[in-house]
Order: structure tokens, then sequence, then C-alpha cells
């Protein structure tokens, strides 16, 4: 991943909690917030943090105490198992893996890591292993998972040790968080839902770990697609079952014994106290994984809201990071109902446009644009939001879902795609509301020009660098002018080189053209993927600004993205 020098953690926090309160006092908030103040704070994804899982996000690579890795077994009781519960029909599927497995088994060490034990299996049948359904696959891992319990008997967590990340700038949107809890209540307390995740009980020491503020009470809130089932139809005793039919987990009542046990208690106090404990909540946090599964728990299988859905919504801070933050999509704007994107690529979306899920939560698995035409949550309705953004470089895929949405005339125009390890905050208050963008990268708004033609479709493109402040007008977003008067002097480089600049759409490219086509004041810029032509120009309506010195500190309004084929 890309980095830029930063500077140490201790002026960074100083900085930071100066812009944060100077915002805040902007916007005459509170301590005692009202009900109708709120601040998103969205990231888009990559929130490297240092935990025991995950060393190489540690300063020099520290290793932390704590849960390592997730460890398998083979034995004779779980093949047999396996064989006994087998999910599917697929008998051959079935026989082929029991008799693999009992191979493998002869050769395997007592204990296994996932890594090891799928390159054992591929070593004797990597076709048999890649033929297996994700429901298959999915029922054989977790059968095989062991828990990890300590001399103490107590359960091996994964540990988080925030002091010690890496990346100053994950440190800097945590710190945000921490200040809009205090903020907002004088005994703030959030809420970790971990359901964008296929195991959430996996994620939850991770999250808790993670908003471990000083006087912060923080709590993983076990609210899954099997208890939000369960709690509804009054089956909080089929939890086990639900968990196989809702979320395709098995045995989690072996591995994590304590969570599941904390989903059956939160079961059993019923709806109301679980709406309770949730209005009684500062922030919530969603977190990342598949924004499919996070409407789970927010939306019946008939698109009703679920009776804690709107307090969810109320909560004066809202964080999420990637899928957590595409769920925030949603409500009503000016122009219609908001969709939320659910997959897709943006060469994808040039050649097979956008295709509507008309199922309240189905998912897709193929690489083709969709979006739920339902939307998410709806904490945010000034458009679409999107994640690992640049680095993934999803402003077409994000422009083509724009484009199809402005052909029904009833649906907004705008879309805003987050970098990673980069938040959007709004914030929402009386006296207006407006966007700031805080840690490493930067945000992108596309704006849908209704110019489509048969050949050429295009497209308003611009960049906000952290440090930007967004004002929100007249169902527009503009660079403030606080910004564009504290931006640095333009520097002095070369024009870019006369050429067509070839594979645009991977990695973060397009990103890198259109910040270099800002620092040299460029006015136009082409690119190309396979069959596409990307011609970059400016407008009457384009500036550049300097916002600051950072790799990707240039500020771009408005530049003309027009998009062909040859």
């Amino acid at each position: 991943m890309e980095r830029i020098n930063l500077p140490n953690k201790r002026l960074v926090k100083s900085r930071i909690i100066t812009a944060f309160y100077s915002i805040l006092i902007a916007f005459s908030l509170q301590l005692s917030a009202k009900e109708s103040n709120q601040t998103l704070v969205l990231v888009g994804g990559a929130l490297t943090t240092c935990a025991s899982l995950s060393s190489k996000n540690c300063e020099k690579n520290t290793q932390i105490s704590g849960k390592t890795h997730n460890v398998f077994a083979l034995s004779h009781t779980k093949i047999s198992q396996i064989k006994q519960q087998w999910p599917s029909k697929n008998s051959q599927a079935k026989n082929n893996t029991i008799k693999n497995l009992a191979t493998m088994q002869a050769k395997s060490s007592p204990t296994l890591s996932k890594k090891e034990l799928l390159w054992l299996w591929r070593d004797i049948d990597s076709k048999q292993l890649n033929s297996l359904s994700d429901q298959e696959y999915n029922f054989v891992i977790d059968m095989l998972e062991v828990a990890q319990i300590q001399s103490d008997n107590k359960r091996l967590k994964e540990q988080v040790n925030t002091a010690l990340n890496s990346e100053s700038a994950a440190t800097e949107i945590l710190q945000f968080i921490s200040g809009s809890l205090k903020v907002n209540d004088t005994n703030p307390s959030i809420l970790a839902i971990t359901a964008s995740s296929r195991d959430p009980y996996e994620s939850a020491d991770f999250y808790e770990g993670l908003l471990s503020f000083p006087n912060v009470n923080s709590q993983w809130l076990a609210l899954t697609p099997a208890l939000a089932k369960a709690i509804t139809t009054n089956k909080c005793d089929d939890l086990t079952t639900l968990r196989h039919s809702e979320m395709g987990l098995y045995q989690r009542e072996h591995i994590y014994p304590d969570r599941t046990q904390a989903e059956y208690q939160l079961c059993k106090k019923g709806t109301d106290a679980l709406v309770e404990l949730i209005k009684n909540s500062t922030g919530v946090m969603f977190n990342g994984g598949d924004q499919s599964l996070t409407r789970k728990v927010l939306f019946d299988e008939n698109n009703q809201p679920y009776p804690w859905t709107k307090a969810l919504q109320s909560r004066p801070v809202i964080v999420g990071t990637s899928a957590g933050t595409a769920v925030q999509s949603g409500g009503q704007a000016h122009a219609g109902n908001v969709v939320m994107i659910t997959n897709g690529t943006s060469l994808s979306a040039l050649k097979e446009g956008a295709q509507a899920i008309d199922a309240p939560s189905e998912r897709s698995n193929s690489d083709s644009l969709t979006y739920n035409r339902f939307g998410g949550l709806g904490t945010f309705s000034y458009g679409v939001l999107d994640t690992h953004f640049s680095e993934r470089n999803r402003t077409l895929r994000l422009g083509t879902l724009l484009d199809d949405l402005s052909a029904n005339q009833d649906q907004p125009t705008f879309g805003f795609g987050v970098d990673e390890t980069t938040a959007l905050v709004v914030i929402k208050s009386e006296a207006g509301n407006l966007m700031t963008v805080i840690g490493k990268n930067g945000v992108v708004m596309v704006k849908s020009t209704g110019q489509a033609q048969a050949k050429t479709k295009t497209y308003s493109y611009s960049y906000w660098p952290v440090g930007s402040v967004i004002d929100i007008k007249n169902n527009d977003f503009t660079l403030s002018q606080r910004s564009i008067s504290q931006a640095l002097p333009a520097i002095k480089i070369p024009p870019l080189p006369v050429q067509r600049f070839g594979s645009i759409l991977t990695q973060a490219k397009l990103r890198s053209l259109t910040q270099a086509m800002c620092l040299s004041q460029e006015q136009t810029a082409v690119g190309q993927q396979d069959e596409f032509i990307i011609s970059l120009s400016t407008t009457p309506e384009s500036a550049y600004h300097r916002i600051s010195a950072a790799q990707y500190g240039c500020a771009v309004s408005n530049l003309e993205i027009a998009v062909s084929t040859f």
C-alpha cells in the first residue's frame, strides 16, 4: 500500500483535535447534543490497525500477544460429522470430500493453519477443492476448525493495540471517532455491529478492541442475521439452526461460546430490550465485509425495517468502514430513493451496465455491477456511497450506476467514493450540514451529467483531499471558500507527456493521472483500457487547488471525464 510521510502521533492528535473542535464549534454542537444532530464517520476501508492477527500493521512488525490465526484439525470424528451433516444434496461432492479429507488426515500435523490446510488439500486434489460450492466449502472449513483455549480455560482472543499502529492516518480517524462520541455525550458508549462478516463472532474481538477508547464504554452488539430472525419469531432456542439457514455458519457455539451465549442472552431479553440498548448508546459502528449481510439485520425479507432499525438510524454518532459505509446509502434524496451499490468493477460496468437486485437482501457473486434498489440504512441520503475507491479504480463503476439511475428521472445524480484509510465525515446540525475529509487520501464525488450518448458517456469528477471542507448548498457540493483560501501556492512541474496512458482502470492509475493534471495545471489528458478511451478535460466550472503537500493533496473540482469506444 502507498505510504505518505506524516507528522508524529502527538502532533497528529493535536492537529486533529483542534480541527475537530473548530468544525463542531462552527456548527454550535453542544455536549448535550439534540437528537437532530448527527455525525457520520464513513471510512473507505483498510482501517490499518495493529492487532495480534495482523502484526504487519504494527510499528516495526511488533507481534503482540493474543490469537494469531485460526486453528484446524483433521480427525475421524470430524470427518464423520462432515459426512453425516453434509449441507447439500450433491452426494458426489460429499463423497469426494470425505475421501480427500481421509487422505489428508494421514499426512496431516495434529493442528493446521487455514493456509496449511488448503495447501494440503490442493496438493491432493486441487480440482475437487475448487469445484465445491461456497456453501459446501464454508461448511467443511467451519467443521474442521477447533477452539483455542488457554491454560485458564478461557478462549484465546484477538488483541488490538492501536497505540502501536504503523499507519498514523488510521490513528487519526480513531481519535476523531473518540472525540465525536465525547462531544455528543458526557458518558459516551458505542456498540460494534459485525454483521458484514460471514462470521460475525470471529470479528467481534477485533472491533471491541478497536473501539476501546479511554472513558468510552464499548461493547459488541450480537445483532446477527440469526438473532434478527430468532428475536422476531420467538425462536431463541433455535439460534444454532438459524446460524445454518440464515448465515451458512456451523459449530460457532464450540469456537466462540462466549459470543454465541451473549447472542442467546440478548435474544431472551426480547425486542424492546434490544431497542432500548441501542437508544441508550451514543454511537454504533458497522464493520467491513458484505453490505448485503448487514442489510439482513436492518430489514426483513419483505423489506420492512426491524423494530430496532430506526434507533440505529438516529444514533448521534454512526461509524462505518467499507461495507459498513456502503450500507449507509439510502433514504430519500431530492430526486428520489437512494440505492445501495453491492458489486462490480469499472470495466464490467462499462461493458455490461448496471443490474438491479430485486430481492431485499440478495447477493451477487459475479463481477457484474449490481445495486440494491431498496437502499441501505439511509443515514446518508445525498447519493450512492462507494468504498476502496481510488485504490480499486471504481470511478466508472459508480458513474455507470448513476447513468442507469438518472435514466429513471427520479434517482440521485451524485456518487461519493471514499479512498482507503480515509473517512468522509458528515456533520448534521440545526445550523446546517457540511462534510470534511480526514485520514490518509481523499474522497471522490462523481456526478452524472445527463449527457450520455450512444457512444460517449460523460461524468463530472471531483477529488477532495484530506483537510478539505465541503459546503452543502442547494443540492450541490462544493469545496468551501475556507479550504480554497488556505490552499498552498501552485508548484512548477513539467507538463504531462503527450501520450495515451494505458491500463488506466487498473490499480489507482486514474487517481494518479488526475492528481498529476491538478499539480501541472493540465487542461487535458487521455487514458485507455481495452476498447475504451477515457478523455479528461477541464471546463469553465473546473478548478485545481493544492490543499496540502501530501501525495494526493490536490483538490480537483468538476473535471470532465468522457468515455468512448473505438
